[in-house]
């Protein structure tokens, strides 16, 4: 089986329905993928395809498996913003993936609609991993007209579902506590691991949503959603350019976008008649992007050829190492290259 079988028992959760409003749909890029500064990482509204058509093949929407029976009509009859949404119903089975979804705290968002005459039950799949059968399923809540709940498949927990009306299903996922909780119109009604979700043995990513119509009518998707906390910027690493002198003289970089924290550098020269300053160590405690800091080797003092190698480290754990060629003649490095 794909997916588990529905879980008997239902467990209500005291509390009054309370509806929100999400962003309105003209901020909405249909399909589109992209990490806005507030946090969007994408959206769908379905507006962008024409009334009728199959939404496979469009937005990013294929099939599960790309099987062409569980395709679904893009529609116009129920729609959150105007004009369109997605039927799902019967054999449908839709699927959209991101990429990179898997840092700090992430929310999907859908609106539903489910009709009074709706018979059956019909899925909302969360996954950490699109991989045929070796994916992972982290979270599978169903509407079923059995009992006019919202239920998690794997547990009692459920709640009621607003009938001839829209309401927000709205999944906040917490990666680094590895957590998940789930509200149907700002009520929290689930809450639990995000990796040991349905399958188990999850990772900490969001890779993929599915539409499931695993049985019976329509229901009605529109105005879905991903935010995410952005990755933090990194640093980068680079050593300038070496030279010579009186001594051994260069520089660390810090050519990324972030800061680079305690970075432990070491100057080294190799030659068998180096006497003094064979080995050169510092700390720079912090470096801006940007950024650039001078360091040199201490006194040197020898005679004939050496190698100089020059190496660095961060706490974020980026390297850089760059090795040049001289000649040591006394305290003077020559010929540098």
């Amino acid at each position: 089986m794909k997916k588990k079988a529905i879980v008997i028992g239902v467990m209500l959760l005291l509390g009054a329905s309370v509806f929100t409003t999400m962003t309105s749909a003209q901020n909405y890029q249909t399909g589109g993928s992209e990490t806005a500064s507030r946090g969007l990482v994408w959206s769908e509204n379905f507006d962008s395809y024409a009334a009728g058509s199959l939404l496979g093949g469009q937005g990013g929407w294929f099939p599960w498996a790309d099987n062409p029976d569980a395709n679904a009509n893009v529609t116009n009859v129920q729609s959150h913003s105007p004009a369109n949404s997605v039927e799902i119903k019967g054999v449908c089975d839709m699927v959209h993936r991101w990429d990179n979804v898997n840092y700090g705290n992430c929310t999907f968002r859908v609106w539903a609609y489910v009709p009074s005459d709706f018979d059956g039950s019909i899925y909302i799949i969360l996954l950490s991993l699109y991989d045929g059968d070796s994916s992972k399923w982290d979270l599978q809540i169903h509407f079923n007209s059995a009992t006019f709940m919202l239920e998690d498949a794997d547990s009692v927990n459920a709640t009621p579902y607003v009938i001839d009306g829209w309401g927000e299903v709205r999944v906040e996922i917490d990666f680094i506590n590895d957590w998940q909780k789930v509200y149907y119109n700002d009520v929290l009604w689930l809450s639990k691991s995000w990796t040991q979700g349905t399958s188990g043995g999850g990772v900490l990513a969001l890779d993929a949503v599915d539409l499931w119509g695993e049985s019976g009518t329509a229901v009605y998707y529109d105005d879905a959603s991903v935010w995410a906390t952005e990755a933090p910027s990194e640093p980068a690493l680079e050593i300038g350019t070496i030279t010579g002198g009186f001594g051994v003289k260069t520089s660390v970089k810090n050519t990324g976008e972030g800061a680079a924290t305690n970075i432990n550098w070491s100057i080294t020269l190799d030659g068998k008649l180096v006497f003094l300053g064979k080995s050169s160590t510092g700390i720079i405690a912090n470096l801006a992007a940007a950024g650039e800091e001078p360091i040199k080797a201490s006194f040197v003092l020898g005679f004939g050829k050496t190698n100089i190698v020059v190496s660095a480290t961060c706490n974020e754990g980026k390297t850089a190492e760059k090795t040049a060629s001289a000649f040591v003649l006394g305290p003077f490095v020559l010929g540098v290259k």
